[in-house]
């Protein structure tokens, strides 16, 4: 009877073993993960940092070029330079500042001046991104131009009422997964993949012409800051071919032009007839930029956008920040 009492007891003890090795093991598993996640942490946060202080470095380097030439942003000054990966302690810091006024603004499609009863229908906005819808080549468009920009307005303003042939929030709302228009100022451009008719392809191609500057909603297109492959955005200004575009950005002086009289001057012997000596839409210097920051501490990695805004008497802030996506 001992015998079988010890032999039963043994077999409990081995199962208590057995049970409690497996919950160790268990354990010791969980307790790596957690360890893992929190390095990962670490080494995260410490890349961000290094991300942040890239973004302060652009800051202070735009507060510079407005020191030395308050009047004047071109692509001469030293914030148009790419900076290759600088290295800090375990990491590295890169990034490139992007004019946010060398494209079209799309929260300018709801811009109203109060002084000219135009816009009040479709504003100067609003007409280039029909063009520039009507002159990109290989567009696989669905709806017309008039549509598309008319759906943007419609995203954008503040009633419910369909413009011309836009749609409104009826027709978002009749969707398998149904949503409502914002009503309001774009955030990003991402955000046209929402509108009825911008499919992926389309919003990919017009990437390089347009833009969105957060809560501002005026369409200013710096010419000293326009890049040869978005001559695009300045013939559909213009309503000039591309390659007169190109002509007139090839003609820019290397620091970029002076006076706007100049730029008007070499765009209408270049075809641009119905330039105006007074024309608002362009302007030779900028204050709304994108800080693209990429940084890295050991093996991780850590994108990061910045839209900063900086007057004339070298204000700084930063408008917006969004992590992940820089190309």
């Amino acid at each position: 009877m001992r015998l079988k009492q010890t032999g039963a007891a043994l077999i409990i003890v081995l199962f208590v073993v057995a049970l409690a090795a497996s919950l160790a093991v268990k354990m010791n598993a969980r307790l790596m993960v957690e360890v893992q996640r929190s390095s990962n942490l670490v080494l995260q946060q410490q890349a961000r940092w290094y991300a942040m202080a890239g973004e302060a470095l652009a800051k202070q380097l735009l507060i510079e070029v407005k020191k030395q030439d308050k009047d004047r942003i071109d692509l001469s000054q030293k914030w148009a330079v790419e900076t290759p990966p600088y290295p800090v302690e375990d990491g590295t810091v890169a990034g490139k500042i992007i004019d946010l006024q060398a494209c079209l603004n799309l929260n300018a499609l709801r811009f109203v001046d109060p002084n000219n009863a135009s816009t009040r229908n479709f504003n100067e906005a609003h007409k280039t991104l029909e063009a520039l819808l009507d002159i990109i080549p290989d567009l696989p468009m669905e709806e017309s131009k008039e549509a598309l920009a008319d759906s943007v307005f419609d995203w954008l303003d503040e009633d419910s009422m369909p413009k011309r042939q836009g749609v409104e929030e009826g027709e978002y709302m009749s969707y398998s997964i149904p949503y409502m228009t914002a009503n309001n100022l774009f955030a990003s451009v991402s955000e046209l993949r929402l509108i009825r008719g911008f499919n992926p392809i389309i919003v990919e191609k017009l990437k390089p012409y347009v833009c969105v500057i957060p809560q501002y909603d005026e369409f200013k297109v710096n010419v000293n800051t326009l890049q040869p492959e978005q001559s695009l955005l300045l013939a559909a200004m213009l309503d000039i071919s591309e390659s007169q575009a190109e002509t007139i950005i090839s003609q820019r002086p290397n620091e970029g032009w002076d006076d706007l009289n100049k730029f008007i001057n070499d765009a209408k012997q270049n075809g641009a007839k119905s330039l105006d000596d007074k024309d608002k839409r362009f302007v030779i210097n900028s204050n709304y930029f994108e800080a693209q920051i990429k940084a890295s501490f050991f093996e991780t990695n850590f994108a990061m956008k910045s839209i900063i805004h900086i007057t004339d008497n070298q204000k700084v802030s930063v408008l917006a920040r969004r992590f992940g996506g820089v190309q």
